[in-house]
């Protein structure tokens, strides 16, 4: 028996046609909306990275098996007549490759999360760090691209991994509902310029973007409906421990350093003002497909071995948290599939004490992203060189392919744990097609799923910030802030004709729309006579 996954040779209600057409109007008129980078496949997890003398990159987990290294501004600029000029001075195309500068090609499976970690040695490596479908997580020089590790750590789905530097650990999260830490210390002593140097002469393939991985051991065709085929170990990390009381798959990790208490007597000036000391502790954060927080304690004992006990576990979310942000005054955001995003607050020194709920934004639709900006690295440190504080808001990114900003600086939104723990929340959603509390910016550009939301200063447009979106339409589109922050634009409202869809951009002149044939009605009042009739 053979399986397929190919939508075209499946059968399709009625409703699911409707839906791709849909889509497929919304894609044509916004093709051109916020400077997309089409994708090999569909982005399941991005980091942004900065660095000093290059411009940023977004590295990107991607369902096609791969990992793609993406410069976010080369792709703006053009070369014309030998001179480096704008994109303006030439017709777009619809879709910007942009730069993509490596592909790391070796798993057996969708690739679902990524991170970093740069060796302790006296010669620092930057090595990437990926999991996958495949169950196993590898291990990549930054630099040639070069497999260095592969190991084959659950029995289901490798869904989110973390790299703590401070205890110089790997956590991963799996679909068998087990987390499991590992030690990274081996990669330290990997011989890794002669492990590259090998790699590069086992074989005489050219490398580019476009080719094999040098010297690595290449992922077998896709299959047709069947798991993905099992990962081999290569030189696989030793795992310190499994911490098992999940009931559901891991979806999400996040963690805390924990300070010391502090001196008793201190006043609230004198408290905030204190330095904060790391007791050598660690708060872990872990969510699951249910909506599950559990917090755990991590640390190692006077011998150096890693220990880890189960400390608190909340329910806060109806459904599965699908993005989490931790800050470092212990703010906790969560973004939920029960259509809504939470800010929570956790203790500073004890794992043990349990977050408190401060603030929940419900929403219309399910919630995939969230990006508070004031907590992100790049708004902290374009704050820092132009003396103005980071901006008070929240971006979410939903299910309808929408992306909202929330001023967080809106006296409804001030934070209250007491209001928070009055509400009684069972996830129920905002009707659909409503503006949420404290939302002042709905974003199109998106035709699918907003599954990631990045920020990133720009080199090349004078350090200003910058929002990145990934979509399940399989593009990274680029936002500048100021703009995305300020310029209004009207819905696309998709008006059904016969033979097909019509579209209209945003709003037209009555007369217009007259002349088209085109309802005089606002998409509102079109939502509302709907209603009125299926009442009927």
């Amino acid at each position: 028996m053979s399986y397929t996954t190919d939508t075209a040779k499946l059968f399709q209600s009625d409703a699911q046609h409707e839906k791709a057409a849909i889509r497929a109007a919304r894609a044509e008129l916004l093709a051109d909306r916020g400077a997309p980078i089409k994708l090999g496949s569909k982005p399941l997890g991005v980091v942004v990275k900065h660095r000093s003398d290059a411009e940023p990159e977004a590295w990107v987990a991607e369902s096609g098996f791969v990992v793609r290294r993406v410069g976010l501004e080369t792709s703006r600029r053009r070369r014309v007549n030998n001179i480096a000029s704008w994109d303006e001075l030439t017709p777009p195309s619809p879709f910007q490759t942009g730069n993509t500068k490596q592909i790391y090609r070796g798993h057996g499976g969708p690739v679902t999360s990524l991170d970093f970690y740069t060796t302790r040695s006296e010669q620092k490596h930057e090595l990437l760090i990926s999991g996958s479908w495949d169950k196993s997580f590898r291990v990549w020089d930054t630099q040639t691209k070069t497999l260095l590790s592969t190991t084959v750590g659950h029995i289901d789905f490798v869904k989110t991994l973390l790299v703590i530097p401070l205890l110089g650990i790997l956590v991963t999260g799996s679909s068998d509902k087990d987390i499991r830490i590992w030690d990274l210390s081996p990669l330290d002593s990997l011989d890794i310029p002669t492990l590259t140097a090998s790699s590069a002469t086992s074989t005489s393939a050219p490398s580019d973007d476009a080719s094999p991985n040098v010297g690595q051991p290449q992922a077998p065709p896709p299959q047709q409906g069947a798991a993905p085929p099992p990962a081999v170990s290569l030189r696989p990390l030793p795992c310190l421990l499994a911490l098992k009381a999940h009931t559901r798959p891991i979806e999400q990790l996040a963690f805390l350093p924990l300070s010391h208490e502090l001196p008793a007597g201190l006043s609230e000036d004198e408290a905030e003002a204190h330095p904060r000391e790391w007791s050598g502790r660690i708060a872990l954060l872990s969510a699951d497909s249910m909506g599950a927080l559990k917090v755990w304690e991590l640390w190692r004992d006077e011998e150096g071995k890693l220990k880890g006990e189960l400390r608190r576990e909340v329910r806060h979310h109806e459904l599965g948290i699908h993005d989490m942000v931790v800050g470092p005054q212990g703010e906790l955001w969560t973004a939920s599939t029960d259509n809504s995003a939470l800010l929570s607050q956790l203790s500073l020194t004890s794992a043990s004490v349990p977050p408190t709920p401060l603030l929940r934004l419900p929403h219309p639709a399910q919630l995939r992203s969230l990006l508070p900006l004031s907590l992100s690295p790049a708004a902290v440190t374009h704050s820092l060189l132009t003396g103005a504080p980071p901006p008070a808001f929240l971006l979410t990114g939903a299910s309808d392919e929408l992306i909202r900003a929330f001023d967080l600086s809106l006296a409804a939104l001030d934070p209250s744990p007491t209001r928070e723990a009055q509400r009684t929340w069972r996830g129920a959603p905002l009707r659909e097609g409503s503006v949420p509390e404290g939302c002042v910016r709905e974003v199109e550009g998106h035709t699918h799923e907003v599954v990631q939301l990045r920020a990133y200063r720009s080199r090349s447009d004078g350090g200003a910030l910058w929002v990145l979106s990934a979509g399940l339409d399989g593009t990274l589109r680029r936002w500048r802030w100021d703009e995305l922050r300020s310029e209004k634009r009207d819905r696309i409202v998709l008006i059904p004709v016969e033979g097909g869809t019509g579209a209209a951009r945003g709003k037209e002149d009555e007369g217009d729309k007259a002349d088209k044939g085109e309802s005089l009605l606002t998409e509102e009042e079109e939502r509302e006579l709907a209603e009125l009739m299926g009442d009927d």
